[in-house]
């Protein structure tokens, strides 16, 4: 695998995202309190059936109130979503300080991981159809 030095703007994203993680877990309480007032899916009003992020808010609340199997098991992709925010948050501004250097990924993604993660979306639809 070959590598390559961070820019300074890839360096600065790094430490914006350890920020953004950083001021959501501080703003946990107040994401608490505004979800209930939230509007409910568009999507699921219209057409009745659940979209792919339906469960998204309940996973995030079930998340902040440390329950993550039932964050899982109401939209496991928007789980793994946010979990991986959050790791990414702490381990990116550590990497730019301490590595700051990056794998060269190919470009365009191969074939079977695009088709990989379109996988992956249909089969958590599915689950949030089956569940909700």
């Amino acid at each position: 695998m070959t590598w390559r030095q961070m820019t300074k703007s890839e360096r600065q994203l790094a430490w914006i995202w350890g920020g953004l993680v950083a001021a959501s877990a501080a703003l946990a309480p107040f994401w608490i309190w505004l979800a209930p007032h939230l509007p409910r899916c568009l999507f699921r009003r219209l057409t009745g059936v659940p979209c792919p992020s339906c469960g998204a808010t309940r996973g995030v609340l079930a998340l902040l109130s440390g329950h993550p199997v039932d964050a899982l098991s109401s939209n496991p992709l928007m789980a793994a979503a946010v979990i991986g925010f959050a790791v990414g948050g702490v381990i990116a501004p550590l990497w730019a300080w301490r590595v700051g250097r990056l794998p060269v990924l190919p470009s365009p993604l191969p074939r079977w991981v695009r088709y990989g993660i379109v996988a992956v979306i249909v089969v958590n639809w599915v689950w949030v159809i089956a569940v909700h």
